[in-house]
């Protein structure tokens, strides 16, 4: 059995140790991958948290998900992937069978068995081993931060883009940016022609959303006063059509819908536990306006995520890069909300 050093969380909602620990051999379907880079991200911490799941029955367990790496062995009946091949992974755990995973949305697969790094152990590790159908290919141009930039934090708001069908007639609002997703997003929704409202709420977080992208992008100070009206004139009195949330900060939701352009879209992509959004639904109907969830992002995204990356087209913005000893302490910093941007592991 190969060994490897982890970081492992004992029981939900603990604390996370590193160790040594014992990799299984990869079994039917599966394979073994060497972890070259793996994101430390607000997602993971929600899981850690038990926000996804919190059966005890499922620890202790090696969180991460985001990562990219190099196949090291496979198990019985895999031949989609071989030792040597570069890949990244995807989050969620689907059936392969369902209707919705064999017309490609994936995200939507009906018979869903949970996520890496919750329902299996996931890739704060040196080496880990996880269904060989999760692992997607990283183009050749693309470095494995790039890759694990891309498994979630651009392929979410390329799914997102999708969704609400931003394009270059679009004042796009989005709530958090200087967060993973909310700094790609901000690139991705530029890149499509649309004009972009970059909303966070510190001086440093501001800064660093207006150094990360382009000029199409405008900060936006979502602490000052009368939002609603600095949102409408910075889109030439109309409004944003589009208000992507990433925070779930109900003050600044009501006031971006008060501001929502005619016809606009709200797209809500966060677990909000016990939180409420709740418009009267005339207001719906005056603005013929939509409110969106939008679930992670299908496979086929993922892919889409690694070559604009790889491509240059969208620039992967990590703004740490930790060991697996440091992943415990910056998990707590990002639990204080002491962290912005995108951290790596690289074990």
């Amino acid at each position: 059995m190969t060994q490897t050093d982890a970081v492992v969380l004992e029981e939900w909602d603990g604390d996370l140790t590193t160790d040594r620990i014992d990799v299984p051999e990869p079994g039917s379907g599966e394979a073994l991958v060497d972890v070259r880079a793996c994101g430390v991200t607000r997602t993971i911490e929600n899981a850690i948290r038990g926000g996804l799941s919190d059966d005890p029955a499922l620890t202790p367990r090696v969180p991460g998900h985001e990562f990219a790496g190099v196949v090291e062995a496979v198990g019985p009946g895999v031949d989609a992937v071989e030792p040597g091949d570069r890949v990244l992974c995807y989050f969620y755990l689907t059936c392969g069978a369902c209707d919705a995973c064999r017309r490609g949305d994936t995200a939507r697969c009906t018979d869903f068995s949970g996520w890496l790094g919750v329902h299996r152990d996931g890739a704060y590790a040196e080496r880990t081993v996880v269904p060989a159908a999760n692992l997607l290919p990283l183009p050749d141009e693309a470095s494995f931060e790039m890759g694990a930039v891309a498994a979630d934090g651009l392929a979410t708001p390329l799914h997102v883009c999708d969704r609400a069908a931003v394009d270059d007639t679009d004042t796009v609002l989005v709530v958090g940016a200087a967060g993973r997703v909310g700094v790609h997003l901000s690139q991705l929704a530029a890149l499509r022609g649309a004009r972009v409202l970059a909303a966070d709420v510190d001086s440093d977080r501001l800064a660093h959303v207006d150094e990360v992208t382009p000029d199409a992008v405008t900060p936006v100070d979502a602490r000052e006063d009368d939002l609603a009206a600095r949102l409408r004139d910075r889109s030439d009195g109309a409004g944003p059509s589009v208000v992507v949330d990433t925070v779930g900060d109900l003050e600044t939701l009501s006031a971006a819908w008060e501001a929502l352009a005619m016809g606009g879209r709200v797209v809500s992509l966060t677990t909000h536990h016990d939180r409420r959004f709740d418009p009267p639904m005339k207001e719906f109907v005056v603005k013929e306006a939509s409110f969106l969830g939008s679930r992670y992002a299908t496979k086929d995204e993922v892919v889409r995520a690694a070559r604009l990356l790889a491509d240059g087209r969208v620039d992967p913005v990590v703004t740490d890069r930790v060991s697996l000893d440091e992943v415990p302490a910056l998990h707590e910093c990002i639990r204080r909300g002491d962290h912005h941007g995108m951290a790596v592991l690289r074990p």
